[in-house]
């Protein structure tokens, strides 16, 4: 399955169409507002996981953190290292193909930001809060049957990332589930 996704996303990314003009914020945190936006770090370590072209990698960078940004395209880690160059975010970012079914890299973490776009992935919950740091932020979104036109196989049941993370060592800092997306954004204690 992995080599098939790798092909697909190869595909999307090719044309080189898609690449990002600038850094964008995590869906997540726009929804959350500027009270807590301006809490996010402003240095240390961030992973950016499932990256696509880097559009929150960019951002985490322009934030002051240096980060790890991973996915299973090749093209588009290579889109992401050539918009880091061209904005001067290239000692920030480290931009590396990861295939996700077998977990996350050995040797990965601890962060103080994980950000996951996108990406459902419920395998790799447990490991997002086990590489935070203490007061790390963990800020995610997913597809969800919630609100969905057409709910499809990537669209999570109603719930899935408040059930999950809605725990002792995890303080749930702002949720929204509505139009076929869930968002968190959580503080590891």
């Amino acid at each position: 399955m992995a080599a098939a996704d790798a092909e697909r996303w190869d595909a999307r990314y090719s044309g080189g169409t898609d690449r990002p003009a600038v850094a964008h914020v995590p869906i997540a945190l726009e929804r959350a507002g500027h009270a807590v936006l301006d809490q996010v770090p402003t240095g240390g370590t961030a992973v950016d996981v499932a990256c696509g072209l880097g559009a929150q990698s960019l951002w985490l960078a322009h934030r002051g953190l240096h980060v790890r940004s991973l996915d299973i395209s090749s093209e588009a880690i290579a889109s992401l290292s050539a918009s880091a160059r061209a904005a001067g975010l290239a000692d920030r970012i480290s931009a590396d193909v990861c295939d996700f079914d077998g977990g996350l890299p050995d040797g990965l973490g601890p962060f103080d930001v994980i950000v996951c776009q996108r990406f459902r992935a419920p395998h790799l919950y447990e490991s997002f809060v086990e590489h935070l740091r203490p007061g790390g932020w963990l800020v995610m979104t997913i597809l969800s049957e919630t609100g969905a036109a057409d709910p499809g196989e990537f669209h999570a049941p109603p719930g899935e990332l408040t059930l999950f993370f809605d725990r002792p060592g995890c303080f749930l800092v702002a949720h929204h589930e509505a139009d076929g997306e869930e968002s968190i954004v959580l503080r590891r204690t």
